[in-house]
């Protein structure tokens, strides 16, 4: 399988740039994948779809893009699209008549995997901050031996405000691995905050957009569930993933609660598990070790690329 990237609007550090998934490809063959936000925006060029048969292409932000224009047609060029909601897949595979769009989970490259350091810290957070409870969150963290890391660039205003919390700014992406696997806990939300009446607007503006079961709570809660690659990382790092109970609880698509990570039910809930698993840590080392096993096995991005040739 042949494999095209073009990260040129990727903001620079993020996950996208260490999928590597050239590693796993091949000059022949009838099939390529493509991945990087650009093939969508700026188009894929004809020339380029017509060296292989069969094009796929691989989508690690939805269902986010419904929050600002979007045009479902922009993928019409490709014959199978891998996303990591299984709500818009649904979705667009329903109102396109259609089965061309699939669910995948957010790979991660093994070379990537951090050594298993000893565990240095209590708890961490690792991402942007993208609303009020985000920031209550930093604020529960500071009780305990925490760390936050952030960028320092490209980043929104709230993220900005906060980095007087951050421990750590502009890691590299082995180091900031290696600092998560030195912490016993990761704090993880596996959704993403509607940022007002335009991202609702743009929402609305897609077609039978009430039959995606993605945007249920874009009015009653404000969030749309999607799957954070911070998740992984956690894991595969053998951290703790602590992570809040949502109307979807996407994670649950790959993962089991309680032999693979554990809940939280709000920031009110986040202290008091925080305290719980550091005053009985022994008892989630089968929980670390079982998600570690299960994340390795099945999700690393040579596993995605065999995935998606054999679909």
């Amino acid at each position: 399988m042949k494999i095209y990237k073009n990260l040129s609007i990727e903001v620079p550090g993020t996950n996208t740039h260490y999928f590597d998934l050239e590693d796993f490809g091949e000059t022949k063959g009838a099939q390529a994948l493509y991945y990087g936000w650009a093939f969508l925006t700026n188009g894929t060029p004809p020339e380029l779809l017509r060296r292989q048969p069969h094009n796929s292409y691989l989508n690690v932000v939805s269902p986010t893009e419904f929050c600002g224009p979007y045009d479902i047609s922009c993928d019409n060029s490709f014959d199978k699209i891998f996303s990591i909601c299984p709500y818009t897949v649904e979705w667009l595979n329903k109102i396109k008549g259609t089965n061309k769009y699939k669910t995948i989970w957010y790979p991660f490259h093994r070379k990537y995997i951090p050594t298993n350091n000893k565990k240095k810290y209590d708890v961490c957070y690792h991402g942007g901050i993208h609303g009020t409870k985000y920031v209550e969150m930093l604020s529960i963290l500071k009780n305990f031996n925490y760390r936050y890391m952030s960028m320092g660039h490209s980043i929104n205003p709230l993220t900005q405000q906060s980095l007087s919390y951050a421990t750590n700014l502009d890691l590299s992406h082995t180091e900031k691995m290696a600092l998560i696997s030195q912490c016993k806990i990761s704090v993880c939300y596996n959704n993403f905050p509607v940022r007002g009446p335009q991202d609702i607007s743009h929402i609305k503006e897609q077609p039978s957009w009430d039959q995606n079961s993605a945007f249920s709570h874009i009015e009653s809660a404000g969030i749309i569930p999607q799957l954070k690659s911070r998740f992984i990382e956690a894991s595969l790092s053998k951290t703790l993933n602590l992570v809040e109970r949502d109307p979807w609880n996407v994670i649950e698509k790959w993962y089991n609660p309680g032999e693979h990570f554990v809940y939280f039910d709000g920031n009110k809930d986040l202290h008091a598990q925080i305290s719980h698993i550091l005053e009985n840590w022994n008892l989630f080392d089968k929980v670390v070790q079982n998600s570690y096993n299960h994340s390795l096995g099945r999700y690393t991005c040579d596993s995605l690329t065999d995935h998606i040739l054999s679909s």
